[in-house]
Formats: structure tokens, sequence, C-alpha cells
């Protein structure tokens, strides 16, 4: 290191500045925003630019990233799709970066969009899965969050961390996670919908245990009033080399309306950009979205799909029964993978559902709930040293997560890459 540099750690050190150097870690904080708006660009890709280390932005655009201290001459770089990265020497930020990304200024090429067609560029991508994905087995360590919003009051909120073992691209094997940390809610709040129909119920229950002298367990019931929305296995089956969904499946491609939209870039790469649209729902939802296909390599970049889930005829009685309405039940992805060394894998896995609940009343108000779930994966390290995750250790589906930690290499929440609160 030269001597100019040490001094310039050592004041960086002595002034208290938020790139701090340390033995083991260094942290940068800092905004991603929209030049042209100052809008803040959520889930901006923050990442090492020679090493695959990195993090994420939150939905303000704000981040802490902590590096291990052993990359403190790298260059720090931060993307977003449809806008010019950003790059700065680790060694030459010396406070808090406000990161003002401008949108890029690329033009489709008609000429050579008129020779082919939008299935094309997806069928030929779906070709090269096994080119441009990872030919060797791997594993990564993951953030995993997970929201529970009613009427925009944060009801409940999960927290893990995952080390991921990833087979080689196309083949078989189903990817294995193991839960390493996991941090609940300290204290969740009650779900507010039909509340007052849930206690009297749980009343009625303690007064006819009393009567029978039996004891009454109020927290064998309080599932009753627990909404579940498939758990991490949500988010973590988004990887399109081991599932993929109907847009993406040669047998359902006639069941959909493909087109193309504007070119756009991530990293100076072009991206063109195939928007898919259902033409009827399929498993009782009709979605659509668009697929960003490199135009170099013909790699699947990112995915954004929506949708709108529709309730099934049979149950659409029942409900009417009971006073039960259910509003626009919507849904959202999104899929992006990064590139390191000429190959793309997986970086941020997101998953959304809003729902409108209503509980008619004959006299009384009816009651309305606004119920919003996130949940969101990203990937903050990848090691091409991966070996399959022992089964005993292996996170199961529908089991608890908090009987599920397996800790084996002693992490700890210090200095993880999270999701800036």
């Amino acid at each position: 290191m030269h001597f100019n540099s040490f001094i310039s750690l050592l004041v960086c050190f002595f002034a208290g500045t938020v790139l701090s150097f340390s033995q083991d870690s260094n942290v940068v904080s800092g905004n991603v925003l929209n030049r042209e708006n100052s809008e803040p660009l959520p889930f901006a890709s923050i990442r090492l630019k020679n090493h695959p280390i990195g993090t994420v932005s939150n939905d303000e655009g704000a981040f802490d990233f902590y590096i291990p201290g052993s990359k403190r001459n790298d260059t720090l770089n931060i993307s977003f799709i449809g806008f010019n990265t950003y790059e700065i020497p680790l060694l030459n930020i010396k406070g808090p970066l406000t990161i003002k990304l401008s949108p890029s200024t690329n033009v489709l090429d008609e000429v050579i969009l008129t020779e082919k067609d939008p299935l094309d560029y997806i069928k030929k991508a779906l070709e090269s899965l096994s080119e441009n994905y990872p030919q060797k087995d791997y594993q990564t360590l993951a953030y995993y969050r997970s929201k529970f919003i009613e009427n925009g009051e944060v009801i409940n909120m999960d927290k893990g961390v995952f080390k991921t073992y990833y087979a080689k691209a196309m083949d078989s094997t189903k990817n294995q996670h193991q839960l390493l940390l996991y941090e609940p809610e300290e204290d969740p709040k009650q779900f507010q919908f039909m509340r007052e129909w849930f206690e009297a119920k749980q009343e009625k229950r303690r007064k006819k245990a009393i009567k029978k002298g039996e004891e009454f367990d109020e927290e064998e019931y309080d599932s009753d009033m627990k909404m579940d929305f498939g758990g991490p296995e949500t988010v973590l089956d988004l990887d399109i080399n081991r599932k993929r969904d109907f847009y993406l499946d040669p047998k359902h491609f006639k069941k959909y309306e493909y087109s193309f939209g504007e070119e756009t870039s991530l990293n100076g790469e072009r991206l063109v950009t195939i928007n898919f649209k259902a033409k009827r729902s399929i498993d009782h939802k009709k979605d659509s979205g668009k697929i960003l296909i490199n135009t170099e390599d013909y790699a699947i970049v990112s995915i954004e799909q929506t949708g709108k889930f529709s309730i099934p005829f049979i149950v659409k009685p029942i409900l009417f029964f009971v006073g039960l309405k259910i509003e626009n039940p919507t849904f959202s992805t999104v899929i992006n993978y990064q590139k390191y060394r000429d190959q793309w894998y997986p970086e941020l896995f997101r998953w959304d559902a809003k729902i409108n609940l209503t509980k008619k009343h004959t006299f009384d108000a009816n009651e309305n709930s606004n119920i919003n779930v996130g949940q969101v994966f990203f990937i903050n390290e990848i090691d091409s040293v991966a070996t399959p995750i022992p089964e005993q250790k292996r996170f199961e589906s529908g089991e608890d997560m908090g009987e599920q930690v397996y800790n084996d290499i002693d992490l700890n929440w210090e200095g993880l890459n999270i999701i800036k609160d």
C-alpha cells in the first residue's frame, strides 16, 4: 500500500467517517437515487467489482454495505437496470455516498428486432441456459426477509440467513438450503381483521372448558388468526434454472401474447425487453410482465411479473354465505441475475402479494383489511467451492423455521449485509 493511501486510511479512521477500515470488515453507507428526479431506486445492486460480494438498497434507496477487510482495494459497483453504472474505488470514499444514477439512453434497433420474433429470443435463451449459467456446482450466502403488513402497519417480520447449494445449470438436482440464522419478530402485533369475532370465539371456548373442568390453552387456538403465505419457499423456488413459470414453458407459449418492449441496459450491456401477457387465467391466475434478455449471449437477466389471482368458482358461494369478500388479490415477482466471470448467478428474488378483505355485517359497520405480504431473498456472497448440504440440515418447506436452524459455521448477525431498516 502506498504511503499516501495509508495516511488517507488513518484520516478516515480518526475522523470517524462512514467508510471505516478495521481488521475484519469495512462499511459503506449511502443512498441511490434517480438523477433526473431524485427519486430513490429501491433494490439497486451494490457490489464489489472484482469479488462476488454485495447487497441491495431498501425501498428508500438506502444501504449499508459491509465489506471484508481483505477486499479494501476493490471498487464499488452500483447498478440498476435501465441506468448507467456508477463505480468508485473504495479507498476514495470519505463519507456517506449519495449516488445519482443517470438513465441510459440506448434506443431499440428496429432493424435487428424485425428479423426475429419475440419468442425466438425466449427459445434461444432457454437453449443457452447451460452456457450462460454456472457449469459447476456453487454455493451462496443469502439474506431472507418476510413482512406482513395490515392497513399500512407491520404486523410481523421474519429474517433469516441461508446457505444454498446450487447444482450446475440444467442439473435436475434441486437447490439445497440450510438455515444458518433466524430472527422472528420480537413483538408481533395481532392480526386485526375479524379480531372481535375471534375473541368472542375464544371466550366461548374458554367458558366451555371451565364448565367441563378442563384447562384452556389460548395458544392452542391462536392459529385461528394466522395467515400462511407459503413461507420462504415461495421465493426460494424462483430460480429459473430449477423451476419456470408458464410464460417460459414451451407447452404454454400459445396461452400468452409476446411483444417487444423498449431496449434497456445493465452494466453497459444491451438488454432486449420481451413483454408477455396471458390470454386467459391459467391455474387461477392471469399474469403479465417482461423478460429482459442480454442481446450478446441470450442470458435471461431479469424477469418482472405481475398478476391477479382468481377465486375458484366453488369457493365463492362459501365466502358469500359467511359474509366474507375478497377483492383485488394480486401478486408480483422479481427475479434478477448478476454477471460474474462471464457467468450469470442469481442475485435477487422478490415475491409480493396484496389482498383486500371485507367482512360484511348486517347491523354494524363492515370490517376492512388491506393485506400486503412481501418476501425478499438476495445473495450476499458466492463461493465456487460447494458441497451438498447434509440431508438432516436441509431446510424443509412447511416446517417451523425456528426449529430448522443449523449454524455449523458459527455465523452471527454482526457485519452481515441485510436490507437496511
